[in-house]
Order: structure tokens, then C-alpha cells, then sequence
């Protein structure tokens, strides 16, 4: 079937103008600037503890800790320690603040370096 030029020229003009509409489309999608997403911030990385720093801390941890978390910190009352993934701030926290209803705040007993050994040696626990 031979069609008309005239109609020939409209479908070519149609054609023509819907690609450019699509490329058009497609290089501003390109161009666009991306909108920056707010993500949580990366935690810094946990370095090796400093071997006396963490000695003094399990001596801290025998006196103040086993007996709830257990000789080996794996848990018994209290949860085990072993991987802990929490930033050494927030543990600080815990152990100077407690936690209501489930562990004692340590703040009048140990000073903050005593609460720092206690990290140092809790940064040695490695998860099995």
C-alpha cells in the first residue's frame, strides 16, 4: 500500500519528534544533578586496643563485670561482649550511665580511664 507524501511526512515528522522528546528526556535524566541522600555516618574504624590498656581492663572486668556477663564475657546475666560493634563512646556511656532495669551505672565507681581499660579489653573479645 503507497501512502500519500503528505501523510508520509506526518508519520517521519511524529516519529521524529517523539525520539527527540525521548533524547531530550534521557540527557536531563544524565545531567541532573543527583540529590544528595542523608546516610548514617561511617563509624570509625576500632583499632587495635593497647595491650596494657586492655590487661588493666580485664582485671576491671573480673572485679566488676563477670558476674554478670560470665568469667569468659560470653553472657550470662548480662549479654555476651565477644564482637561488640558499638562505637567506644557509646559503650563508655553504657558503662558510666547503666541501663535501667538491666545493668548498674559504674560512673561513681570507675573514672574514665578505668571505663577506657574496660574497652580496651573488651575491643580484645573477638566473636566465635
Amino acid at each position: 500500500m503507497k501512502l500519500p507524501p503528505e501523510i508520509k511526512a506526518s508519520i517521519v515528522g511524529t516519529i521524529s519528534g517523539v525520539a527527540a522528546v525521548g533524547i531530550a528526556l534521557a540527557a536531563g535524566a544524565i545531567l541532573r544533578p543527583k540529590a544528595v541522600v542523608a546516610s548514617a555516618p561511617i563509624a570509625a574504624p576500632v583499632l587495635p586496643p593497647d595491650r596494657a590498656l586492655a590487661n588493666e581492663g580485664y582485671k576491671l572486668f573480673m572485679r566488676n563485670c563477670a558476674h554478670c556477663h560470665g568469667q569468659d564475657a560470653r553472657g550470662e546475666e548480662g549479654p555476651d561482649l565477644h564482637g561488640v560493634t558499638k562505637s567506644d563512646q557509646r559503650i563508655a556511656s553504657i558503662i558510666q550511665n547503666g541501663i535501667k532495669g538491666q545493668m548498674p551505672r559504674f560512673s561513681a565507681k570507675l573514672n574514665p580511664e578505668e571505663t577506657q581499660a574496660l574497652i580496651a579489653f573488651i575491643r580484645t573479645l573477638k566473636e566465635a
